[in-house]
């Protein structure tokens, strides 16, 4: 049989909760056989490490660490994939469930680009469908630049797969914000994501996970949350190492104009270049955008 590369699998765990064995044995099961699975636990006060202890004695594929103090999600994943050793990285959440093909379809489409990512169905928390998919059907990175990523991300942390050489093009992650919107904005910026649109995650939501506590049902509560997010990305993206001069006089005007009550600039960009930083959403007619734009805030 052929040797295949090793795919690490980042997991980071905090007060993981019943969830946890389901997803690392969907993990184990997989149809890629070659694999690690990296957990570092983040401070839990919940038995999770504990558990991942009596875990691993059966399965050697687990290594786990725990941390001394809380990292928080995004440098507690920089420190699992700085733990990973495999040539390909594969990031999982704490709760989720991974059909058994999923590795094996990331690792046969990545191609030269350094991150893959795919599509995921939404379920409760008794594994119920609530049909609903994080990407839409027709979703599609082509004729796609760095702009379309800027107001809204499209790559989810759990979908992903990644080479190593990407590692040293989006590291060090900012503390804050998210790191896959991060990641995904970095590999787009380059021209060197591509996706395969196949749900291979069941994506568990419940009021304990990082989006269910975002975006609740109060919906004045939820947008204030949605423009802290994103004049946070915004200011992140700003510094990013290998951005391009004219690239970053862009994003840092989009990001001043953004946090004006009332900005010509920003009303202007999201009427006229509407399709380019939102190319997932609706066609809409001039008036139309303009509307949007008057209430995107």
């Amino acid at each position: 049989m052929e040797n295949k590369p090793l795919i690490s699998i980042a997991l980071c765990t905090y007060n993981a909760g019943p969830y946890l064995e389901k997803q690392l044995f969907s993990i184990l099961e997989q149809s890629y056989e070659n694999i690690e699975i990296v957990v570092v636990d983040d401070c839990s006060t919940d038995g999770t490490y504990e558990r991942l202890e009596k875990l691993k004695e059966n399965h050697p594929k687990i290594r786990t660490y725990k941390n001394d103090v809380n990292l928080g999600f995004n440098k507690n994943f920089e420190k699992a994939i700085g733990l990973c050793q495999g040539e390909y990285i594969a990031i999982s959440d704490q709760d989720d469930i991974w059909l058994p093909h999923k590795l094996e379809v990331l690792a046969n489409n990545i191609g030269d680009n350094w991150l893959i990512f795919s599509n995921s169905e939404l379920i409760d928390i008794d594994e119920i469908p609530l049909n609903i998919q994080i990407l839409k059907p027709d979703f599609s990175l082509s004729n796609r630049s760095f702009k379309g990523i800027l107001m809204y991300n499209s790559v989810t942390g759990h979908t992903t797969l990644f080479s190593r050489p990407f590692i040293e093009q989006f590291l060090p992650i900012p503390k804050k914000g998210y790191y896959d919107w991060w990641m995904g904005f970095v590999a787009i910026y380059h021209h060197k994501a591509t996706c395969i649109n196949q749900c291979l995650t069941l994506h568990r939501m419940h009021n304990a996970s990082v989006i269910g506590k975002a975006y609740g049902e109060d919906k004045k509560a939820t947008k204030s949350t949605l423009n802290t997010e994103l004049e946070t990305q915004l200011q992140e993206f700003v510094f990013y190492k290998n951005l391009k001069e004219e690239d970053k006089k862009l994003i840092k005007k989009i990001k001043c104009s953004y946090q004006k009550r009332f900005s010509l600039f920003f009303i202007g960009l999201m009427v006229f270049h509407y399709p380019e930083y939102f190319p997932d959403l609706k066609p809409r007619n001039w008036f139309s955008r303009l509307f949007f734009a008057l209430r995107f805030k």
